[in-house]
């Protein structure tokens, strides 16, 4: 695998006033070993890096799920992958709606979690096959529009009067393709409120926390 060593560097501007709302941003900048700008070729114009998604497909009615990234590699710095809320999304999810107000409702793929976890595990699973086991292209893949999702989201507190919205969406991103109508597998996109999901939601806080510090077994918790 080539080597092509980059620099980062930020951009920072920063209001006059500490007490001013207008927020701080930052501009990210990506340079070649020889001092080349290569800003445009590493990141999207929002700031995320360019992974394997097709990011010409143009209007709503173009849109497909193959249009989403699978293995999360620069297309031109093989050695560098972006997982979860870094990788620039081809687009959005669903269709772009506004409100009566006219205000844009724009869905964005949920990049957190339980997506990020599968997409890390992959594009670690590739480095190492790449870089121990000789392979030249990424050898595991985790698309978010062949993935499925669960999310379990706390509504009150209480050992017996808690309750909590559990919901599992498959896949993530709509494949109308495959699931002509709605887009989604709907054997696989549920959702139910209740004390039920308030105790999953508890025991997933102690999984997830003891998953964390690698403890014995770590490894049969899933993402």
């Amino acid at each position: 695998m080539a080597k092509k060593v980059i620099r980062l560097s930020t951009r920072e501007k920063l209001s006059n006033s500490t007490t001013s709302s207008t927020p701080m941003t930052v501009t990210l900048k990506a340079y070649a070993k020889d001092g080349s700008d290569i800003t445009d070729t590493v990141f999207a114009p929002n700031g995320f890096m360019k992974v394997d998604a097709k990011y010409d497909a143009g209007a709503y009615q173009n849109w497909k799920a193959s249009d989403w990234p699978k293995t999360y590699q620069n297309p031109t710095y093989k050695n560098m992958f972006a997982a979860g809320i870094a990788f620039a999304p081809p687009h959005l999810i669903s269709k772009p709606m506004k409100s009566v107000n006219g205000t844009p409702i724009n869905p964005t793929p949920p990049r957190t979690g339980m997506p990020s976890a599968m997409m890390g595990k992959a594009i670690a699973q590739s480095v190492v096959d790449m870089m121990a086991n000789g392979a030249t292209e990424p050898t595991h893949t985790a698309s978010m529009a062949e993935m499925g999702a669960a999310c379990v989201a706390s509504a009150g507190k209480g050992l017996f009067t808690g309750t909590a919205a559990a919901m599992t969406v498959y896949p993530i991103i709509p494949d109308f393709e495959k699931y002509p109508g709605v887009g989604r597998d709907m054997n696989g996109t549920t959702g139910e409120l209740g004390l039920a999901a308030h105790w999953v939601k508890h025991i997933l806080h102690h999984l997830f926390l003891y998953k964390a510090k690698l403890k014995p077994g770590w490894t049969l918790i899933p993402e």
